[in-house]
């Protein structure tokens, strides 16, 4: 509600200030943004015939990373992790802060004044990176927590993953996945230019 209130009376002009950024996770192997529907009757909620305990998401995961602003997308692109390796902070700083995320930051001064980063409140956006945007003199949108529905971002990465799920789902290569979902992502500068 305090978000709401203190940016109630924000324009188009502002919000067109605002660098969205967030990760999208895709995972191989797996039914994609897929819903299964059971007829049952009203006492049969948790009949365990009802229930299928085994549909838990498993397979190869793979993280994109990307960002826009009001007219422009800007880079897109998969985290590169070795076998094992988790994305943290450090990995974030030197893979997104300090590279895509920055230029793009930089390249926003050549059409606004002050640009202002997105970021939601995961944990690889806080410890060593918060300093690191404090030095490089990022100003960042103080985002409320568990709100992924305000980040109009989230709207890309779900027309992203209906594409994914109609028109790829038996892909089981993580190269080719990649490949696929980066096409997709740059695709999305044709529509906006």
């Amino acid at each position: 509600m305090r978000f709401a209130k203190e940016h109630k009376d924000w324009t188009i002009k502002d919000w067109g200030k605002v660098l969205f950024s967030d990760e999208m996770a895709i995972k191989l192997f797996m039914e994609r943004h897929v819903r299964d529907y059971v007829w049952r009757n009203t006492n049969e909620e948790f009949h365990p015939d009802c229930i299928d305990y085994g549909r838990r998401p498993k397979g190869v995961g793979l993280m994109f990373w990307g960002v826009f602003r009001k007219g422009k997308m800007g880079p897109g692109g998969f985290f590169n992790l070795e076998n094992g390796e988790t994305i943290n902070s450090a990995v974030y700083r030197d893979q997104i802060l300090l590279g895509p995320l920055q230029q793009f930051w930089e390249e926003a001064f050549e059409s606004i004044d002050t640009p202002v980063v997105m970021e939601d409140n995961a944990p690889v956006h806080k410890k060593v990176c918060i300093p690191v945007g404090v030095n490089l003199g990022m100003q960042i949108l103080d985002w409320p927590a568990n709100s992924p529905d305000l980040n109009p971002i989230e709207n890309i990465w779900s027309y992203m993953k209906d594409i994914i799920a109609k028109d790829y789902a038996t892909i089981s290569s993580a190269e080719e996945m990649k490949r696929i979902v980066k096409r997709i992502w740059d695709n999305f500068e044709e529509r906006m230019g």
